[in-house]
């Protein structure tokens, strides 16, 4: 997964806002194309992005996925990511994999560039 070019994290209900985090840490850490989406709403439009080269992770139980959708990602080539564990858990490892992402692009993840540790306002 550390070749994949472009991350879209998905949720349902709670995992939503996990997904948006998951986006964020990535972005984050890795300098990586993420983005974050309620399941149905990628559907919609954002599958548009997937393709080879391009990973869905989705959030939760693959069993709640909407029907059809693992074979629509499959039709676009990209990679689809449903671990089936709780999303909190599964937080941790793309936590991990953001830590590695941006190890293998020469980059810190504990020191994101143009970030500072709080915001200062002017």
């Amino acid at each position: 997964m550390l070749e994949a070019e472009q991350f879209t994290f998905l949720g349902q209900g709670w995992a939503y806002g996990i997904a948006q985090e998951a986006a964020l840490k990535m972005r984050e850490a890795a300098s990586a194309w993420t983005e974050a989406y309620p399941v149905m709403e990628y559907r919609h439009g954002p599958i548009s992005v997937t393709d080879p080269g391009r990973v869905a992770w989705c959030f939760g139980d693959p069993a709640a996925l909407p029907s059809g959708l693992a074979d629509d990602i499959a039709r676009t080539g990209g990679q689809l990511v449903a671990l089936g564990r709780d999303p909190l858990a599964d937080l941790v490892v793309v936590h991990r994999l953001a830590a590695a992402l941006a190890s293998a692009r020469g980059l810190d993840p504990d020191r994101p560039r143009h970030l500072t540790r709080s915001v200062i306002l002017a």
